[in-house]
This record gives C-alpha cells, sequence and structure tokens, in this order.
C-alpha cells in the first residue's frame, strides 16, 4: 500500500509524541481537526473573545472555559492557546497558555469528528 507523505509523518509521530501532545498549528493552515494549539500576539480583546496574529494570519478566539474568560489579556500579550477549529472560522480556546508559562483553563480534550 502507498501511504501519503502526510500520512507516513503522522504515522511516525503517533510512535514518537506521547498521546497528550497537541500539534503546533499556524493560522494560516488551520483546518477543522482534532485538537491543536496556536500561538501569537493578541491583537485586540473583544469582550470574553479575541483576535490573535501568529504572522500567518488572525482569528477570532472565543474563550470556552470560565477560567480563560477571567484572564485579563491585552493587546500586545504573546500566548499559546489550545483548542479546536470550527465550521464557522473561529479557534475555541480549551487552554491558554500565557509568555509566563503556566497554563490556564480546562484540561485538553481530544474531539471526535
Amino acid at each position: 500500500m502507498k501511504l501519503g507523505f502526510a500520512t507516513t509523518l503522522a504515522l511516525a509521530s503517533a510512535l514518537i509524541v506521547p498521546a497528550t501532545a497537541i500539534a503546533q498549528t499556524t493560522i494560516g493552515d488551520l483546518q477543522r481537526q482534532n485538537s491543536v494549539t496556536i500561538s501569537g500576539e493578541v491583537v485586540r480583546v473583544q469582550g470574553d473573545d479575541f483576535i490573535l496574529n501568529d504572522g500567518t494570519g488572525q482569528i477570532l478566539v472565543e474563550a470556552e472555559s470560565r477560567s480563560i474568560r477571567q484572564v485579563n489579556l491585552r493587546a500586545g500579550d504573546r500566548i499559546t492557546v489550545a483548542g479546536q477549529y470550527t465550521d464557522d472560522n473561529a479557534f475555541e480556546a480549551l487552554s491558554l497558555t500565557p509568555g509566563s508559562g503556566e497554563a490556564i483553563g480546562e484540561a485538553i480534550y481530544v474531539f471526535d469528528d
């Protein structure tokens, strides 16, 4: 059976990376898939949500957990967000890690499509 590069890479990664690891993805490469992380700079805060820019694009990040909604984010903050890209071109954040390195939010879940 002939496997594509992406499939081969995914299989190899599954053998090397622990099951709890979440792939780092650029905003420009986001696709609806299981949990991923994105990192970048907060451009603007809009209520409980915010716009994140990673240099490849910008995306609306929706704070899905109460603890994330309570974080006092400001434009210019550099953060990493774990969650899922949605059908409405937004990103549902389940966990947020500010530049200080301590994760805020709930456990990371793997979503079944």
